[in-house]
């Protein structure tokens, strides 16, 4: 065999045995985000505590009192008061206030738990416009909470809230796509497009499940320092996998040019 083959050779084993690495570690990140697939519901629950501080625009002043007690008391944990105060706010129309009775019924805060109450109040959040609320109405049609489960409807609201800014909305879309799910086939150029999304929001799973793409070369020659740049950030974020697989991939030769 001449020079030239056992070079080529060399170099298409060096390459295989660094494709299995990199392809271990994204089947690792595709058993691991099923696990997670649909549990950002609980977290979405309470992202939005902090963001009512602007004014409501209600032109009754008792009314915009009314909710920033209601706020102040969820805020403080008085789930029994938030109750009492939220639950009049919601019958009349009033959005924010829709949201966030909402959650009280989808987790039991002050109050039995009752999906199909959460559901109502998801829904008429979410067909006002808050993204927080579409994202939590689309997980009550992927799991079938206080509803029939439907998948394309739990897709439209994804998408309405991920196109509006939601990471959990974006990131959820991205496990849909990559892992396929009932009618939806795998398709990983639109996976990256939402972990993409996600992870520029600073979501650090998707950030990891990102960097795995790259590193796999999904859709794309493999883009190692690519991979290396969203594993930091995800590490960076808190997410122990990405230093695991940040780690490995230092080993490789490849990793001098990214330096």
């Amino acid at each position: 065999m001449s020079l030239v083959k056992l070079a080529a050779r060399s170099k298409a084993l060096k390459a295989s045995n660094l494709y299995r690495d990199y392809l271990f570690t994204f089947l690792m990140l595709i058993f691991l985000t099923s696990l997670l697939a649909y549990q950002s519901v609980s977290a979405a629950t309470f992202i939005q505590k902090n963001s009512f501080s602007h004014k409501i625009g209600y032109h009754q002043p008792q009314q915009r009192a009314a909710f920033v007690q209601a706020k102040n008391a969820y805020q403080d944990e008085d789930y029994v008061y938030a109750y009492r105060l939220l639950s009049v706010l919601a019958e009349q129309g009033h959005n924010k206030a829709q949201y966030l009775l909402a959650t009280q019924y989808d987790v039991g805060l002050g109050v039995e738990i009752n999906k199909h109450a959460a559901f109502s109040w998801y829904q008429k959040a979410a067909q006002a416009g808050l993204r927080a609320a579409q994202h939590n109405l689309a997980v009550s049609y992927a799991k079938g909470q206080g509803t029939q489960a439907n998948l394309k409807k739990a897709i439209y609201w994804w998408k309405r809230a991920a196109n509006s800014g939601n990471t959990d909305a974006q990131y959820n879309l991205g496990i849909i796509y990559a892992s396929g799910h009932g009618s939806i086939k795998p398709d990983l150029e639109k996976a990256l497009k939402w972990w993409r999304m996600a992870a520029m929001g600073g979501d650090a799973v998707a950030q990891f499940n990102l960097g795995a793409l790259y590193a796999n070369g999904i859709g794309m020659s493999s883009r190692i320092c690519e991979a290396s740049r969203w594993w930091k950030k995800s590490a960076e974020n808190g997410f122990a996998q990405a230093e695991m697989a940040l780690a490995v991939l230092q080993t490789k030769s490849d990793y001098d040019v990214c330096q």
